[in-house]
């Protein structure tokens, strides 16, 4: 999968990635907002990667993508499509190196991966989940059409986490 913006490619994660995805999963942020996947070393980030992207996309059509700036080709974070079991919806996730922050890159690839999502997968319903203490993720979110249901406990999370969600069926004017 290829998906061109303004500003961005958004491909398949590939095993290449490995240093990248090492890089993003252990900043500080990631940690704090999205959790420790104990990825430490390069096999690691190639599992993550193989879980995330190659497994997802042959199991469900849909998994993790890279995100490039489109001059330059440097990754600057992922976006994707994950299927969680305890959420309804397949729900929309991200994360960007911090260097990336507050440039409008989350939402630039967020309203792709959405457009894609609607329009080549069909998906009518999209969920979105981000920790409490992440208000940033919230307003991406909400830039890009989703709503708020408010704040609560998941499997496996012992902190409450915002639930978001987008519905096409019910929106019809909402267009991305």
């Amino acid at each position: 999968m290829l998906i061109e913006t303004e500003r961005l490619l958004i491909r398949d994660l590939r095993s290449t990635d490995d240093a990248f995805i090492l890089e993003l999963v252990n900043e500080p942020a990631f940690h704090q907002h999205i959790g420790d996947k104990g990825i430490r070393h390069l096999e690691d980030a190639r599992a993550y990667i193989q879980k995330a992207g190659a497994e997802n996309y042959e199991r469900l059509g849909f998994g993790m993508y890279l995100v490039m700036l489109k001059d330059s080709s440097m990754a600057i974070g992922i976006c994707g499509i994950l299927k969680r079991d305890f959420l309804d919806h397949p729900d929309l996730g991200f994360a960007y190196t911090a260097a990336n922050w507050n440039k409008g890159y989350g939402t630039e690839a967020a309203n792709a991966i959405i457009h894609w999502a609607t329009t080549s997968l069909g998906i009518q319903t999209l969920s979105a989940i981000t920790a409490v203490t992440n208000p940033a993720s919230v307003r991406l979110l909400e830039k890009s059409g989703f709503k708020s249901h408010g704040e609560q406990y998941f499997p496996g999370r012992k902190e409450k986490l915002h639930l978001l969600m987008i519905d096409f069926s019910t929106e019809p004017n909402s267009t991305i």
